[in-house]
């Protein structure tokens, strides 16, 4: 044990420096990495042509706060101004930032053009540049524990109000305590707080109160049982993107740009639309579900089947996708009726029963067999008849549980196993744990666990294809034409099979290299000479990175994820891009942008957590993203688990996040937990044999 702990401490540490042989060696095989390049400029549009670029401010890694559940992500933003940019036809350069307070600034300085976010418009902020039309109307507003009266900003008396630095709230309150002084207690915490940090500081009872927009807290207070929206202390904030004052050629621009692409946001309030209409406004209101086959988020990602298809659709018709997300499928259908969204996209089962509630479909767009199965090592079966003595699980609110009992009524002896409200990943788990001996599936959803090697065997068909389909309202004719018609020109095309692939397929197999016997002196991979000083820099042990690397890529250069992730570490295209990295499949970038994208992640953990836990929780974070590493630390501490401990603690939560029970209430929504849980594991554990073997 006193060894194990001694291995820990070289943790993040360069414990094994280059000599200078080993960095000219790395100089040899390192590849550029391309470097942005830097400049001032302060003119308006014909200045900024000279340059060939247009450059885009940013805050890094923006709108990270959670799966967004009912409109614009900030994502969509990022896309739109690149099109701006593309209009112009000029090359595209985002400059990031890490401070909120630092986008004005950064803008005036000239080194940068427009400030693309969600960016509320006030008097200071005007006076200071000027800003497009308005993308969105929010209203600023209290938020705060149901225990108090929040009814009105009089209700602050005596409270603690917490906002970041830089933020427009902040303004807002501080006009407040110009009549009032003794008002309130205003603390202004780090502007790298997210809205849900200082939410679950209330909850903990650091603070009473903040205020947030009222789309943000629509979004985030379903997560806060205890917590309340309450006095509305501005009305109608307009949110914009910002130019500097002396480019008025600019703004008119992407002012043009912004009301002929439709990117003006429309009245939230429940409008029930046909195809005209959504054209006139250019917005297609998506409803779905958090889950795998629908809508999820990976590392920071918006993806789904039912997503991806909805989005190429929307963008095929200049139309602006938004995303509106539910809880069950009786909330998706009362949404639709009231007109909350126009087409249902979730992955939904075309029945009479739909139909009867006052329900229209689309043409299926997929077919599913609900098929039988059970472990490889299992029993088999070739009949529904051979099923009697053996034990079936199943979740009694699917079809499954009927044509099942129907088994029973016919004199076939199966057991039920019942598991209300679980999902299909969930009774797979529970099937390899030996719970029971087979479960039903759909499919497409099966597909998902075989994708992840999984030792399953299919017994036999339950049911013919099912179709799934988009649903509408019946009057809703012109949009089921035209949803039709991209369904027909789609089906197993191009497009369509890859999309499909993406999701239910095996992915990519990546040549697996054996895991050879590592000595003293011998190198641990191809590439130790260009990871070697790099980690050094960033304070890491680089043996720590090629054990990370050897399980991200098997050291393979062009390996690329399902999601579009690439390179020897694995990065994502859009997060390199945030850490000034492109190319990934040249190993100096690709190595350069996990080692720093790692950096960066080390330091969104609370300082008091043990410097060995802080690896792990950023191990994890590089596998499944932030935001899902936060949820299982809140689920954690929930539970009674200590949430700044991995290993039989926070690890168990993120277990449980692939459960909807659990999901539905985290900020960031479903993910497959067993892959961070194994990815640390695994690492931690090849990590400690490098270190073993180059003593």
């Amino acid at each position: 044990m006193r060894f194990y702990w001694l291995l820990l401490i070289t943790l993040f540490l360069g414990a094994c420096g280059s000599s200078t042989d080993d960095t000219e060696k790395s100089k040899e095989k390192e590849a550029p990495v391309e470097v942005q390049r830097e400049y001032i400029e302060l003119g308006d549009l014909e200045a900024i042509r000279q340059h060939n670029t247009l450059r885009l401010i940013a805050p890094r890694f923006d709108g990270a706060d959670g799966l967004p559940r009912d409109g614009v992500a900030i994502q969509t933003y990022q896309d739109i101004a690149s099109a701006f940019a593309e209009q112009l036809q000029l090359d595209v350069q985002w400059v990031f930032v890490d401070r909120f307070e630092d986008l004005l600034p950064t803008l005036n300085a000239g080194k940068g053009d427009i400030v693309v976010t969600n960016m509320t418009v006030t008097k200071a902020r005007r006076e200071q540049a000027s800003f497009s039309k308005s993308l969105n109307q929010v209203n600023e507003v209290v938020v705060g524990l149901k225990s108090l009266d929040l009814d009105d900003e009089d209700d602050l008396q005596g409270l603690t109000v917490a906002v970041p630095a830089g933020n427009a709230y902040l303004e807002t309150l501080q006009k407040l305590l110009v009549d009032e002084p003794d008002l309130f207690q205003l603390t202004v915490v780090d502007s790298a707080l997210s809205e849900g940090d200082i939410l679950d500081a209330i909850v903990s009872g650091e603070y009473q109160a903040t205020v947030i927009d009222s789309d943000v807290a629509r979004a985030l207070l379903g997560k806060y049982p205890t917590l309340q929206q309450g006095a509305v202390l501005k009305r109608n904030r307009s949110i914009a993107w910002a130019v500097r004052k002396g480019n008025p050629q600019l703004r008119n621009e992407l002012n043009k740009f912004l009301v002929e692409h439709h990117i003006v946001t429309a009245t939230r309030e429940a409008s029930k639309r046909d195809w005209e209409t959504i054209k006139n406004q250019g917005r297609l209101r998506m409803l779905t579900l958090n889950n795998p086959a629908s809508y999820f988020m990976w590392r920071g990602e918006l993806m789904g089947f039912d997503y991806d298809l909805m989005k190429k659709f929307a963008s095929q018709h200049n139309l602006h996708l938004a995303v509106i997300m539910k809880d069950s499928i009786p909330e998706l259908f009362e949404a639709l009726k009231k007109g909350e969204g126009d087409v249902i996209a979730a992955s939904l089962t075309q029945s009479e029963e739909r139909a009867a509630q006052g329900l229209a479909f689309s043409d299926p767009y997929l077919k599913v067999v609900e098929q039988l199965v059970s472990m490889t090592s299992g029993p088999k079966v070739e009949s529904v008849e051979a099923l009697a003595g053996y034990r079936v699980g199943v979740n009694p609110n699917t079809v499954f549980y009927t044509q099942l009992k129907e088994l029973q009524q016919q004199g076939i002896d199966v057991e039920l196993v019942e598991y209300p409200n679980t999902t299909t990943e969930k009774l797979i788990q529970l099937l390899e744990q030996g719970e029971f001996d087979f479960t039903l599936a759909d499919s497409h959803l099966l597909a998902v666990e075989l994708a992840h090697d999984k030792p399953l065997h299919i017994n036999l068909n339950f049911s013919e294809k099912s179709p799934i389909s988009w649903i509408l309202r019946p009057e809703q004719t012109a949009l089921t034409a035209e949803l039709n018609r991209f369904i027909d020109k789609q089906y197993r095309g191009l497009f369509y099979n890859v999309t499909f692939n993406k999701y239910f397929k095996n992915k990519r197999k990546i040549k697996k290299h054996s895991a050879h016997r590592v000595t003293s002196g011998q190198d641990l991979s191809p590439y130790d000479d260009i990871v070697k000083p790099l980690a050094e820099a960033n304070n890491m042990d680089w043996r720590l990175i090629i054990s990370q690397m050897y399980q991200e890529s098997r050291f393979d250069t062009n390996a690329k994820s399902f999601a579009g992730a690439q390179g020897l570490m694995q990065v994502l295209p859009r997060t390199a891009r945030e850490m000034g990295y492109s190319e990934l499949t040249v190993p100096a970038n690709g190595i350069g942008a996990g080692i720093t994208y790692m950096n960066w992640l080390r330091d969104r953990f609370p300082g008091e957590m043990d410097f060995q836990e802080r690896l792990y929780f950023t191990l994890a974070a590089y596998n499944a993203g932030t935001g899902h590493v936060r949820d299982a630390r809140r689920l954690a501490k929930k539970l009674g688990k200590d949430p700044n401990r991995w290993f039989g603690h926070t690890e168990e939560a993120m277990l449980l996040l692939s459960e909807p029970r659990y999901f539905r209430l985290a900020r960031f929504g479903y993910v497959r937990g067993s892959e961070p849980v194994e990815y640390v594991r695994r690492i931690r554990d090849r990590y400690l044999g490098y270190i073993t073997a180059t003593r």
